[in-house]
């Protein structure tokens, strides 16, 4: 393929119009990916894992004597569950008079919810007649929470069973105020933490939260093991059937959004990242092979292809809701992920030489944030069109999920329009096969990066551009494996924990990405200052230390201010390191392996999700907290393979020893320097250094 248009010997104007349309092309990429794909993506996952169903809306329903109660809500039932309504108590609390004989046969209670499948009598005490019941105390608003165990005893009266099967809260329901409940039957694997364990039993059990936080508890695997029923019925209130007669009355109150499903799961949102990260390590060195030893320009035009099947699957699967189909999509969708994350920034440095290179993976970087800023403000005006969209609904993950892949024809459009450069593919070079020119050397501090300098042996008999290449990159790596256990859970921190509703976690996002845009600017003139190798010590370090201050880690309650804040600054000062990391690396490795040392840069933009099924584990069994301390120690513990990267990549790289060798390098002396064999390019003079 040769091409023609632009007279060749004017190939800088090729080079800047195609910087341009890779920051276009990335652009639109970024913000596709952060729309369909992104946090609001973990949390839909995260809400698909609990198959969840809902018995009352969100419109409030009301309860009571007084009130007409509606047909009995079927349902199925799970072993293990989670149980979420809100609840307001009328002011005129529920009763029994007097010389009522329900104190004889213990049965006081006023009902809220009873699920049964109606055995026995309905009531009690046949497994399967409470799975839960929840009232509330008589004439008061302390609430009870009753549930049947594997191997209880069927034939025990009511006073019995609720001494071993029942617990109480400390405090009062407010009147006149909407409280959350929220019950959970779970083991130790699904209780984030937060069921304790007896002396006798390791297994779980079931506990009551009001408003987030514990309120009893009965321990025992027990209550999480129960078989699940296929044929059960939610009763609002007292039981009402003709095979039935509850001898609780109802509760006065009020009650919304009644949902019953599994126990939300961690360990599946972390399971579909890892099957990305899996995937993008298996993809990474043959697409990286082929984008060296083929046309990467072509390769990345074919692409497009694979794009739009991944965009087909992952709608259909979205409106489905099909687990299957969404597994398919998403490594549908990695391949093309991959191969356009490795190939664009190889074509990059195609086109920038090397004074620019540190500014030109800043400017990707800013342009890539300020897509994802944009993705979550579309996905913040879709929920603002409609305020009652914005909480956690299925029609709510449609539209914030759905639109993105429109812009996937955009993207398409901005690859073809990048022209292949070099001299085996096309009629124009690239930057390394154009010689620099007296002026160019001497223009810049930037350009002092001596080839020499690189090819010092300094360990195992390796080159130095070899071995700081590879520390930069495995430092990376292990980064991102830490990184993958909890960045994808911090959304699902903060809806589940400190409960930011869509409008809110959008909007959080949205100024998260608008501050790394401005905050990256800072690192081309520190990296002049410090170092590249010293500024990525410091952004590493930092980053790990406003982690902690997101969550507390144990030590402290962080205030929401304080939590928002460090979140920002931990994404601000890691994206601000990625550039750093990429410069040196395109620096230290000969124009003809860059597909393959940017297929490993590739992997930031799925942040090497491979860990994440750990990182979703540990979540569910031991809470985010665990997690988040695990990713700290461990990003703290990688600087130890970036120690090489330090040693021989010092602040001034290669500048002192660079400035020993004689300037007379051009005219007849320079035009005698050799080419490297592998690269086929002209090899930088021996003062010349890279971008800093």
């Amino acid at each position: 393929h040769q091409d023609g248009g632009e007279p060749a010997r004017n190939p800088a104007v090729i080079w800047k119009r195609n910087e341009r349309f890779v920051y276009l092309a990335n652009f639109l990429h970024m913000t596709m990916y952060t729309m369909c794909l992104g946090s609001v993506f973990d949390i839909f996952l995260y809400n698909l894992s609990q198959e969840q169903q809902l018995l009352v809306p969100d419109d409030p329903l009301q309860i009571g004597l007084n009130t007409a109660q509606g047909p009995p809500i079927p349902m199925h039932t799970h072993g293990s569950f989670v149980l979420t309504f809100d609840i307001r108590p009328s002011a005129k609390v529920a009763g029994y008079p007097p010389d009522s004989s329900c104190r004889q046969q213990y049965t006081c209670g006023t009902s809220i919810l009873h699920i049964t499948d109606l055995s026995g009598d309905g009531d009690c005490c046949k497994v399967g007649n409470r799975m839960p019941l929840l009232m509330l105390d008589n004439r008061s608003t302390l609430m009870h929470l009753a549930m049947d165990a594997v191997g209880q005893n069927e034939s025990m009266d009511v006073r019995e069973y609720d001494k071993k099967q029942k617990c109480t809260i400390k405090d009062p329901i407010p009147v006149n105020a909407w409280s959350s409940i929220k019950v959970k039957a779970s083991g130790m694997d699904g209780s984030k933490g937060k069921i304790g364990k007896d002396a006798n039993d390791t297994g779980g059990g079931l506990a009551l939260f009001i408003n987030g936080s514990k309120a009893c508890e009965v321990l025992g695997t027990q209550y999480h093991s129960l078989p699940a029923k296929e044929k059960a019925f939610a009763f609002l209130g007292s039981i009402f059937s003709p095979r039935s007669k509850d001898v609780h009355i109802p509760a006065n109150a009020e009650i919304r959004s009644l949902k019953y499903g599994k126990p939300a799961s961690n360990l599946f949102v972390g399971t579909m990242n890892s099957v990305q990260g899996v995937v993008s390590v298996l993809l990474m060195y043959p697409i990286g092979w082929l984008g060296d030893y083929t046309n990467r320009y072509t390769l990345n035009r074919s692409n497009v292809a694979i794009g739009i099947l991944a965009a087909l699957l992952m709608v259909t699967a979205i409106f489905l809701r099909n687990v299957f189909a969404i597994f398919a999509g998403v490594i549908l969708f990695t391949f093309y992920q991959q191969c356009i994350s490795a190939i664009i920034y190889a074509i990059l440095a195609d086109n920038v030489d090397r004074r620019r290179r540190t500014q030109a993976g800043v400017n990707y970087k800013t342009f890539s944030t300020l897509a994802q800023s944009l993705g979550v403000l579309i996905q913040l005006i879709v929920v603002l069109i409609d305020p009652a969209e914005d909480n956690w609904s299925w029609t709510t993950f449609n539209l914030m999920l759905l639109p993105g892949w429109l812009l996937l024809p955009g993207i398409a459009l901005a690859i073809f329009i990048i022209r292949p450069v070099g001299k085996k593919i096309s009629a124009f070079p690239n930057v390394d096969e154009v010689p620099l020119d007296n002026d160019q050397v001497a223009s810049s501090r930037s350009v002092r990066l001596s080839q020499a300098w690189l090819d010092d042996i300094v360990m195992f008999k390796q080159r130095r551009g070899f071995v700081v290449a590879v520390s930069v990159n495995a430092f990376f790596i292990l980064t991102l494996l830490a990184n993958g256990m909890t960045s994808r859970y911090f959304s699902l921190y903060f809806t589940q924990v400190k409960k930011f509703s869509p409008a809110g976690l959008c909007l959080l996002n949205a100024v998260c990405r608008l501050w790394i845009a401005l905050f990256a600017q800072l690192g081309k003139p520190l990296g002049r200052i410090l170092g590249r190798s010293n500024l990525v010590v410091l952004l590493h370090v930092g980053s790990a230390l406003f982690t902690l201050g997101i969550y507390g880690g144990g030590l402290f309650e962080p205030s929401m201010m304080l939590a928002c804040a460090s979140y920002l600054m931990r994404f601000a000062l890691l994206q601000t390191r990625d550039p750093l990391l990429y410069s040196i690396t395109m620096d230290c490795v000969p124009p003809s392996q860059r597909s393959r040392w940017a297929a490993l840069n590739s992997l930031r933009t799925l942040s090497f999700a491979a860990s994440a099924v750990l990182g979703g584990y540990l979540a569910d069994t031991h809470g985010y907290q665990f997690s988040f301390n695990i990713t700290v120690i461990l990003l703290l513990c990688g600087l130890v393979v970036f120690l090489p990267a330090m040693i021989w990549f010092p602040r001034l790289e290669g500048a002192e020893s660079s400035e020993r060798v004689p300037r007379l390098r051009s005219g007849f002396l320079g035009a005698m320097r050799p080419t490297t064999q592998s690269s086929q390019r002209m090899v930088p003079p021996p003062n010349a250094q890279s971008s800093p």
